[in-house]
């Protein structure tokens, strides 16, 4: 316990850093991040004699980031074209080998979809107006609906809630994690409101709290779904009392989406 919360004070004065500075700063760290996470990913389907196309697939994450870093939200046709030419790079390289495996160019698409797509969408969230500041709503709603979640699930837990993919999880702790990413939603949404004078609908952000906190918590599923499967207890051990990147990363990757759709479409 105290190693976890020790490591998560020590990573969080560097994530306000990089939030805070944004620019290339904010390009580069999610380049890293995005190698790293990719990189634990493909690593644990070799533990079930899959294995991605590795090096195609990090390096088109490296340069999905770039292009997403330097043309915002016009790089769609960029990122696409990037996906394409990693898909026809990964069958040359089957038709080399002679070796026909489909399935390790599926698990490599899906971590460039899953990871590195969804992971830069934070650049087009800093892209939008004010999205250096709704940018924080992404971690408020995925790691304060964690933390309560887990401090009720283990004051209040008793009814299993996915006993065969994550037998710790009860309901009560998901019905506590929603009601924390509700309130710090509303909660965020009355502070900036209070400091920059910008709308406060309580109405909009319970909702995107509601939305935000159930897909947190389904990316939170959709990671145990991944390691049951390919039979590991944490997705690496960068972070002590954490596990690896994707570990702390699985929920607030489907939060993302959620923010940008609402800041974008919405507000």
């Amino acid at each position: 316990m105290w190693i976890r919360i020790l490591s998560a004070l020590l990573a969080i004065p560097l994530l306000v850093y990089i939030l805070y500075t944004g620019g290339a700063v904010l390009t580069t760290a999610l380049a890293i991040v995005n190698l790293i996470a990719l990189r634990e990913f493909f690593n644990v389907f070799k533990r079930v004699d899959i294995f991605p196309f590795q090096a195609e697939g990090l390096l088109s994450s490296v340069a999905m980031v770039i292009m997403i870093g330097i043309y915002g939200e016009k790089a769609l046709q960029f990122v696409i074209a990037v996906i394409m030419i990693c898909t026809i790079l990964c069958f040359a390289k089957m038709l080399l080998q002679k070796k026909a495996r489909v399935i390790d160019l599926g698990i490599t698409l899906l971590g460039m979809v899953y990871i590195s797509l969804l992971m830069n969408m934070l650049l087009l969230i800093y892209s939008l107006e004010m999205g250096y500041i709704y940018i924080w709503l992404v971690f408020v709603l995925a790691w304060l609906g964690d933390t309560f979640a887990y401090f009720i699930g283990i004051s209040f837990g008793r009814h299993k809630l996915c006993p065969t993919i994550s037998p710790k999880k009860s309901v009560e702790g998901a019905v506590g994690g929603l009601l924390g990413s509700i309130s710090g939603s509303v909660i965020f949404g009355y502070i900036i409101w209070r400091l920059y004078g910008i709308s406060f609908d309580i109405t909009g952000f319970a909702i995107v709290g509601a939305i935000g906190g159930i897909l947190a918590q389904l990316g939170d599923l959709t990671a145990s779904i991944i390691k049951r499967y390919t039979g590991v207890k944490d997705y690496g051990n960068i972070m002590p009392g954490h596990g690896g990147i994707l570990d702390r990363f699985d929920s607030v990757l489907f939060t993302i989406p959620v923010v940008y759709y609402y800041i974008g479409y919405f507000l």
